[in-house]
């Protein structure tokens, strides 16, 4: 869903509207339509900035937003393209879930906008079961709407963050590989757990 946005959306769209964009489609339903709850949108540090954000998406003309008098949100996608992405509407939801976790979790929520689509992008290339990922470089730079330069930047700030437990930038092999904090003690734990089983 990052690399379907980041085609659909245009180079100028900002990193937080970049992540309410992605909250949208992974919670749309098979018609395009959403429904944001007001304390969701207050949860993705908003309050106050909503006009200016559903303004910017209206402007790539990539959805339509109503205010609804509850203090909803509702919006219609306009790009059909969207609802074509895989997986299906319960996953997405899992991963809308996942998405906020990874953008506003203790570490990153007081970070800017741009550090904690990064985060997001970085849970995603993660390998399945492991706090280990990689990604092409010029790729998830993409995603992220930075130049290689920039992404160095925010990747240092998600180090000192304590997101990460390292990095590197292979701009030789267009590769960038990174460890979440904490993976060194996660797999210590599992492996007294499993010395414990036998």
């Amino acid at each position: 869903m990052l690399s379907y946005l980041a085609a659909a959306l245009p180079p100028s769209a900002g990193p937080q509207a970049r992540l309410l964009a992605l909250q949208c489609a992974l919670r749309a339903d098979r018609h395009g339509r959403v429904q944001m709850p007001a304390g969701l949108l207050r949860g993705m540090h908003l309050a106050g900035r909503e006009a200016e954000v559903w303004h910017e998406l209206e402007e790539a003309c990539w959805l339509h937003h109503l205010w609804l008098p509850s203090g909803r949100h509702q919006a219609q996608l306009l790009d059909s393209t969207v609802l074509t992405q895989a997986p299906g509407r319960t996953l997405r939801l899992q991963a809308a879930g996942l998405a906020l976790h990874w953008a506003y979790s203790p570490a990153t929520r007081a970070q800017p906008a741009i550090v904690r689509l990064t985060s997001v992008a970085l849970g995603a290339y993660l390998f399945p079961g492991s706090a280990c990922g990689t990604a092409d470089l010029e790729g998830f730079a993409r995603i992220c709407a930075l130049s290689e330069e920039r992404l160095t930047a925010v990747m240092e700030c998600l180090g000192n963050a304590g997101v990460l437990s390292a990095w590197s930038l292979d701009h030789s092999a267009g590769e960038l590989n990174w460890r979440a904090a904490g993976a060194d003690r996660r797999v210590g734990m599992a492996g007294e757990r499993g010395s414990g089983a036998t």
